[in-house]
């Protein structure tokens, strides 16, 4: 089913800034409906401007996101897309946004390569290997819950930001690096829980070129620098429920290291005002 778009969100407007010249809002495309019965079939409809909204159900399918569509979960973490245990899950085409999905039980759970992509408000979860691989493009990582990946949760290789950045996600209890950047890369990385991850929670390789880290939370990685970087701190998010079957919410009420200018267990928020992860899952 196939309707006019009256709106855009705030993210969605500055995304669609980045469409070729003469590319306006376009039309919705609803998932399952009689002409797109699978998210794979929505984006073989699909043209670039377009939303493909998808309801609440588990999809078992692996997806090529197509060049400059918006792919958007009518209600945020009810619609799973699950890669059937191989593969990548969704593979991020130019100028293409996800936003409010599982991604769950691929090899990798996302890929992108290409300028313009944005990854909103998931639950990138329980893959083989990593959650995220981003090359050469970095893309805008917000508001995400990145964990028991077996792998790193995100991996970036010869990565420039260029708008793009990892900021406000909750990454936790992978099986690997928390964030690992390698190549002659360019990265921010900002305001995120990065916690219980098995080695490294940032790991920052020698070739890379510029690594903007600060007002991120590391607690009980393997790993992490001591001191901390400037402007980073430690305390223990003290995540609500077991693990396994994980509730995300931050309840923690007092931090080390916090920077001089905010109170102890002020670090809920960041200086935006925004939560600094915490999702449930």
């Amino acid at each position: 089913m196939r309707s006019r778009c009256m709106t855009l969100s705030t993210w969605l407007f500055a995304a669609m800034a980045a469409f070729p010249a003469g590319v306006s809002a376009g039309l919705t495309i609803e998932v399952p409906s009689e002409k797109a019965p699978t998210i794979s079939r929505a984006f073989i409809n699909a043209k670039p401007g377009d939303t493909v909204v998808v309801n609440n159900g588990v999809y078992h399918e692996r997806i090529l996101a197509a060049i400059g569509v918006v792919l958007r979960a009518r209600t945020r973490f009810a619609a799973i897309i699950d890669g059937k245990g191989r593969g990548t899950v969704v593979t991020m085409g130019k100028n293409t946004v996800i936003d409010g999905f599982v991604v769950r039980n691929g090899t990798i759970g996302i890929m992108a390569k290409n300028t313009g992509t944005a990854v909103l408000n998931c639950r990138i979860v329980n893959n083989w290997q990593t959650g995220i691989i981003c090359v050469r493009q970095l893309p805008l990582i917000e508001h995400n819950v990145i964990a028991f990946n077996r792998g790193s949760g995100i991996q970036g290789w010869d990565v420039r930001a260029l708008g793009g950045k990892i900021s406000h996600n909750t990454i936790a209890y992978n099986g690997n690096h928390g964030i690992a950047i390698g190549g002659k890369s360019s990265v921010v990385i900002s305001m995120n829980v990065i916690a219980h991850n098995e080695r490294f929670g940032v790991k920052i390789n020698p070739e890379v070129e510029s690594a903007t880290i600060t007002e991120n939370d590391f607690f009980q990685n393997l790993w992490t620098p001591t001191p901390l970087p400037d402007r980073n701190f430690t305390y223990d998010p003290k995540f609500a429920g077991a693990k396994g079957k994980m509730d995300f919410s931050i309840t923690a009420t007092s931090c080390s290291g916090c920077p001089q200018d905010n109170q102890p267990g002020a670090r809920l928020q960041s200086s935006d005002g925004q939560s600094m992860g915490g999702e449930k899952y």
